[in-house]
């Protein structure tokens, strides 16, 4: 039985990196839903190679109103320059982070094995393969940026977190030798920096864990000089990480930072984000239950929803009261959630942006919760077997949902007609005339932008851009477009779309392509 445990653990964690690499490898390929966002990001890391070094993130955050224009230090484009060795193609932001959450698959399960002490061998394997199968089926890994794509500065997050987690851990439990306890304080230091550039989350919530845990650290032996030294390296490793922000800093008399700390000290009392204590309590209760309806069980449906509560409130009770694991992966991990609910509630989220990439400092909370269930209750005990029963009711039904939209995302993006993606984009600019130009029509120049950005690093055609159409002038409008569910559907005649400068001129189809249809801007105005 033990062996046969150990084969399907084996078998379960290969198709867990098969499955996460071919979908990744898929994403990258057919790379579709992006936002300006991705493509501003694109054009900052690509003015590396002139020797424009970014000394700015990713910004303004939400919550700009707040405390002026803010703004993520920039390491998260020195993360993502390497890969545009590969291609300029605006999916190089989405090889990087490919790379990086697909690696976290292999970590999660080390990081699930790890964590379940004082059980069977052949269990825990099981269990952590279990875990890393689960979390390679979840969809939400593939579409947690702002454009519901893989290319944008959050997504790296859990590969970072998961290694900040074991650092500590390793330098808790004083395992490693001189050398390496060096090397791993240093370690810890850059990871702590390269999280605080990938999320305004993370940037608020994973200083506040650092100095936690080197106090913790420090206060266990607090007269040992080691720990205080091992501890200052750190930090200084994390500061020095982040040398070309403390660059930009200084010529912009740190007006970046001063507005980071106003909005951290100030954000709760502002007018309109002032918050009760019963909206707090509000806020920390859905920050934690929503994850079930936008992650693990997929869906606004009465079915999606009341299983995904039922579901959460028994993994919440029974993962804590029942764990008998490593306590300071356990804790780490509380600790996290913790200071990131206490955070979030901390801003009224309904009268904000509030996506689900805002979560992911608390993204696999249930899923450690799940396998420290399945691990800890007793098949001898006749109500833990019924909980037993109920989570893998529940996980199994997780899966399906979830496999169900990888399903909807890869055949709309597959064979003809599908989603155009950044190859088709490059194919179509290609069928425009030499000295044209091509406009925004329906009011949105951010559109615009991924043909902009194409034709100045991919086929480099003589063309201008504008952001109003006028005779003469070439739009480009696709044919299909994702929905809610990441299905295909064909989007509404141009003309419902038309803006209102627009729609004085007429525009004639002057090439049909299966994905695309390119009108000329005709100098006929329209009639009435």
């Amino acid at each position: 039985m033990h062996k046969k445990l150990r084969t399907f653990a084996v078998i379960l964690i290969t198709f867990s990196l098969i499955f996460g690499f071919l979908i990744r490898l898929f994403v990258v390929l057919r790379f579709t839903n992006f936002t300006g966002d991705q493509i501003n990001d694109a054009y900052r890391v690509l003015g590396i190679w002139k020797g424009s070094l970014p000394t700015l993130g990713p910004g303004p955050t939400a919550w700009t109103q707040l405390g002026g224009d803010i703004y993520l230090p920039p390491l998260y484009y020195y993360l993502v320059f390497p890969f545009t060795a590969i291609t300029f193609d605006l999916s190089s932001q989405a090889i990087a982070n490919a790379v990086f959450t697909f690696l976290s698959i292999p970590l999660l399960i080390f990081t699930v094995y790890q964590l379940l002490d004082n059980i069977q061998p052949e269990k825990r394997l099981f269990l952590a393969a279990v875990a890393g199968f689960w979390y390679s089926i979840l969809f939400r890994n593939i579409v947690l940026s702002t454009g519901d794509s893989l290319a944008g500065n959050p997504v790296s997050m859990l590969f970072f977190l998961l290694i900040f987690v074991l650092l500590y851990t390793y330098q808790l439990e004083e395992k490693l030798s001189p050398t390496a306890e060096i090397l791993a304080w240093i370690a810890y230091g850059i990871s702590l920096a390269i999280l605080t550039n990938l999320h305004f989350s993370s940037l608020f919530v994973m200083p506040v864990v650092f100095l936690g845990s080197i106090i913790f650290y420090i206060a266990r032996k607090p007269k040992q000089k080691k720990r205080w030294l091992l501890a200052g390296l750190s930090i200084a490793s994390a500061l020095l990480a982040l040398t070309p922000y403390w660059l930009g800093e200084i010529s912009r008399n740190w007006e970046n930072t001063a507005r980071i700390v106003s909005l951290a000290i100030g954000a709760s009392s502002q007018q309109g984000y002032s918050v009760t204590l019963l909206q707090r309590l509000n806020a920390i209760i859905h920050g934690y239950l929503d994850l079930g309806k936008d992650v693990y069980f997929i869906g606004n449906s009465w079915k999606n929803i009341v299983i995904s509560l039922s579901f959460f409130c028994v993994i919440l009770f029974v993962g804590i009261l029942k764990f008998k694991g490593n306590r300071t992966i356990f804790f780490m991990l509380m600790g996290i959630s913790i200071v990131f609910l206490g955070a979030y509630s901390s801003t009224d989220m309904t009268k904000t942006y509030n996506p689900v990439f805002y979560k992911l400092l608390i993204y696999l909370a249930p899923l450690f919760l799940t396998i420290s269930s399945l691990a800890y209750l007793d098949l001898s005990k006749k109500i833990d077997k019924i909980l037993i029963a109920f989570i893998i009711i529940c996980l199994t039904i997780s899966i399906l949902i979830n496999l169900k939209f990888h399903y909807n995302y890869v055949s709309g993006r597959w064979t003809m007609p599908r989603i155009p993606n950044t190859f088709d984009t490059a194919q179509v600019i290609e069928e425009v005339p030499d000295n044209s130009t091509l406009c925004e029509a329906v009011g949105n120049y951010r559109n615009l932008r991924i043909y902009e950005y194409t034709n100045q690093y991919i086929t480099k055609r003589n063309l201008q851009f504008s952001p109003e159409c006028q005779p003469g002038n070439y739009y480009i409008y696709e044919k299909y477009e994702s929905v809610g569910d990441f299905t295909m559907r064909q989007k509404q005649p141009l003309a419902k779309l038309l803006n209102k400068s627009s729609r004085q001129y007429q525009f004639n189809v002057s090439k049909d392509t299966p994905l695309y249809y390119i009108y000329k801007v005709s100098d006929r105005l329209v009639r009435g």
